[in-house]
């Protein structure tokens, strides 16, 4: 079934806001569900730093980090399947049983490829700018290989440098992607090419909200077209929420609306 977000607990929303404005205001009973929280690539888990503690008011908060980013070692043969294995070890020893997967960009494919293999621990998915199925043509992936092995810082302060608009998080994110392990965010990027998980999402009733930047659905009236053209077509219970004029780190620009969406939809039984 296919819907616009819906936002039915607005009371929690703006309990969430009001005590983010409030720092002597009591936090909310737990309501017993795991939130994981999963970076993109060239990323850490500190980009969540201002959508947590809003989200802490109501859920257990946990912040995921990727080998070969921020404070995790690098691990080998890093691609989109390792590093899911890796995010299951990660829940194991951590004790989370069914939580909300947020994945961001690349932690979107992660997130989606541990869902799929196991969708009976996996309540709901968040994805935020990440897409089921995506394809390069072979010289873009032999012009990118070239740019990593002999252009890499260049390459990635380009790259990451356009993602946002205001000139702080370019700074800040360019800067995380330089001090991501080179030979890790390499073989992730490359990998990434061709991914495609379109078949299996038609398969799983794992409800799925999508939000989108400006990057992903430039016009929100054409949002379902854009949707299905990524490979959601097929998808059995999908919701989605565009946030125009918002570069792709969401939760940096847009902190609050970020965790209000994210807390509505993770709310939903």
């Amino acid at each position: 079934m296919k819907r616009a977000l819906l936002l039915p607990v607005l009371i929690l929303c703006a309990t969430i806001a009001a005590a983010a404005d409030d720092d002597t205001a009591a936090p909310l009973d737990p309501i017993g569900s795991d939130i994981v929280l999963i970076h993109g690539l060239g990323s850490d888990a500190s980009i969540w730093e201002g959508v947590t503690p809003r989200l802490q008011l109501g859920f257990r908060v946990w912040s995921y980090e990727m080998p070969g980013h921020g404070r995790t070692p690098p691990i080998k043969d890093a691609t989109i399947a390792t590093v899911a294995a890796h995010l299951g070890r990660f829940l194991a020893e951590e004790g989370i049983h069914t939580p909300v997967l947020v994945g961001h960009g690349f932690g979107g494919l992660v997130a989606m490829t541990y869902a799929f293999d196991h969708p009976q621990q996996v309540r709901r998915l968040v994805l935020i700018d990440a897409v089921p199925r995506q394809s390069a043509p072979r010289e873009v992936k032999v012009q990118v290989a070239d740019q990593l092995a002999n252009n890499y810082d260049a390459y990635l302060a380009k790259y990451f440098g356009q993602l946002s608009q205001e000139k702080v998080i370019a700074d800040r994110i360019v800067d995380q992607a330089l001090r991501t392990e080179q030979i890790t965010f390499t073989q992730l990027l490359l990998n990434s090419f061709d991914f495609d998980l379109s078949d299996e999402l038609n398969g799983h009733d794992i409800p799925i909200l999508v939000i989108g930047s400006g990057s992903l659905l430039p016009d929100p009236n054409l949002a379902q077209q854009f949707l299905d053209s990524y490979g959601f077509a097929g998808a059995r219970t999908i919701a989605f929420k565009t946030m125009p004029g918002v570069g792709h780190f969401v939760m940096l620009e847009e902190p609050d609306y970020t965790a209000s969406v994210i807390a509505a939809y993770a709310l939903q039984k």
